[in-house]
């Protein structure tokens, strides 16, 4: 019976309430944060479904605060190493008057760490923090070798950038613990020698056969292994813009030891000692994703950029009401046509993705749901150019100094050829938005802020005409006196995809001018000789044609 009862009692502690409530403290923005504050609820007043709405808005905006379930990874920090190598072994061949020959075999090489490229992938997640190769095997008898480390290989997306920061050899970990444990001269070599010699399990080595064994370890460069510094090798540095033909090596594996059979002298003729496999030097790489992106979108939150990506793109980013609705950037692709549209221009007004959801969820139930009509092929109309462009998540004041999520959105549009400012004509000054962007970028990388081409107007069908004439004169004189007036002022409503033409055909100019030239075709130094022609007629038998 208590069972029973302790049954019940934790079904109804799982059983999830239908609605919780949480505390309003904790879902109000930020005092940075831009956008429309959470409403007060009024049980009494509002509708039941508003309140469900509600809470759920508040639900969606914690979990975007928290990163919940956040799978974009742009920067990381990864210890590298190959694998150890095997240990050798002391081994002899049965023999009737006592010990055979030596037999033991090599142990086998550790596996190294390579990396790879893949043009499918558009995060870090990934790569682990630890890349470790596989170790080699141990060596045995009857000169069987060690088998190889099994090769480690982590895949990551173009625009990785891959820097060397650190190096710790084993030989300097081991003298800092001996000083660490103040242990005198003697001890220091009695734990070298058990760090690299393997005695053979029935028979002792003694003092002479472990002195060869260490001179024959220190010719060949075995027994001490100096890491060398950055100013001996320099520190690896790749910027990986193009597809790898074959993988990279980062790290290789350590070698394998020696079995007894190398340390046969002419006084020692049956050697009892082998030697362990090598550890490799640990690195310590940064691996950093820059996105490589044609056109960036950068604005304030909530200034509309997930909605004009779709209205540009036609891809499925999601689009809401509040802040940092974009946490992770977003790329698609504009393909302009030769009569100066693109073909994923919207043909119906752009929702909020919740509401899309309802939707469709009341669609299904209700037994009429049809899909999202898909754009037509064009198939008389040319494409003349195409180019990327990404969604980025809100940049915030003091974004250099990596406050909100700072360098996190700004290496995201470090290598962009063109930027477009998306303000948001809804609020009071976009002049002063425009000029916080601008410090902003220019803070965090010179030159970068004058790479716009674009100061767009949003959300401007919700504005007068008089509205949008002022401050689009006052996004003019600014432009004119911070930019030289090269940005070129477009007032656009990308919910309802007016005013897009020009952001497309500015925008593919911009590209087509920073791109690089193609490169022309290599001629050749010694074209082919000629064909061989046959001038004279060929005489064929008349027997052996058949009519």
């Amino acid at each position: 019976m208590p069972l029973v009862r302790h049954c019940i009692a934790c079904t109804r502690a799982a059983r999830p309430q239908r609605f919780p409530l949480a505390p309003l403290g904790r879902f109000q923005s930020s005092s940075r944060a831009v956008g429309p504050a959470p409403r007060e609820i009024k049980e009494d007043e509002d509708d039941f479904e508003d309140v469900i709405r509600e809470l759920h808005r508040r639900k969606k905006v914690d979990e975007k605060r928290n990163q919940k379930g956040a799978d974009f990874v742009d920067f990381l920090r990864v210890t590298v190493r190959g694998g150890k190598g095997g240990s050798g072994t002391a081994a002899f061949l049965p023999s009737r008057r006592g010990l055979g020959p030596p037999c033991g075999g090599n142990g086998g090489p550790g596996g190294s760490v390579y990396i790879t490229t893949s043009p499918f992938l558009t995060s870090l997640a990934g790569a682990t923090k630890r890349l470790i190769g596989g170790q080699g095997g141990h060596g045995s008898g009857n000169l069987r070798h060690g088998v190889r480390g099994e090769d480690t290989i982590v895949t990551v997306p173009l625009g990785t950038v891959i820097r060397e920061i650190r190096r710790e050899g084993e030989a300097e970990k081991t003298t800092a613990d001996n000083d660490a444990l103040g242990l005198d001269r003697e001890e220091r070599r009695n734990r070298t020698r058990e760090r690299w010699l393997v005695q053979h399990p029935n028979f002792e080595a003694n003092d002479k056969d472990i002195r060869e064994a260490e001179t024959l370890l220190r010719k060949a460069g075995r027994w001490t292994q100096r890491t060398p510094g950055f100013d001996v090798s320099p520190p690896l540095e790749l910027d990986i813009t193009e597809p790898l033909a074959e993988p990279l090596l980062l790290s290789r594996g350590g070698v394998g030891g020696l079995g007894n059979p190398h340390f046969v002298t002419e006084k020692t003729r049956l050697p009892r000692l082998a030697s362990r496999g090598v550890l490799p030097v640990t690195r310590t790489f940064e691996f950093e994703l820059k996105l490589l992106a044609d056109v960036g979108l950068v604005g304030l939150p909530n200034a509309g950029k997930s909605t004009l990506l779709r209205s540009l793109t036609g891809r499925r980013a999601e689009v809401a009401d509040y802040a940092f609705t974009t946490l992770n950037p977003q790329i698609g692709v504009v393909r302009v046509l030769d009569d100066g549209t693109w073909a994923a221009a919207p043909r119906s007004a752009i929702e909020d993705t919740e509401l899309e959801r309802r939707e469709d969820e009341r669609s299904r139930e209700a037994g009429d749901y049809k899909p999202l009509p898909r754009a037509p092929r064009q198939r008389k109309r040319r494409e003349r150019t195409r180019f990327t462009i990404s969604d980025n998540p809100g940049l915030l004041h003091r974004a250099s100094e990596n406050v909100g999520l700072g360098h996190s959105f700004l290496r995201s549009i470090e290598r962009s050829l063109a930027l477009a400012y998306v303000l948001d004509g809804r609020r009071p000054d976009p002049v002063e938005d425009y000029r916080i962007l601008r410090a902003e970028l220019e803070a965090y990388k010179a030159g970068l802020g004058s790479r716009a081409r674009i100061l767009a107007l949003n959300k401007t069908d919700e504005l007068t005409e008089d509205d949008i004439a002022a401050k689009i004169e006052a996004l003019k004189k600014a432009a004119l006196e911070v930019d030289d007036g090269r940005p070129e002022v477009l007032v656009v409503s990308a919910k309802f995809g007016t005013g897009l033409d020009q952001v497309v055909n500015v925008l593919a100019d911009a590209v087509d001018e920073a791109r690089p030239p193609a490169p022309k075709p290599i001629k050749e130094k010694h074209p082919l000789p000629p064909p061989l022609v046959i001038e004279e007629p060929i005489e064929v038998e008349e027997d052996l044609i058949e009519v």
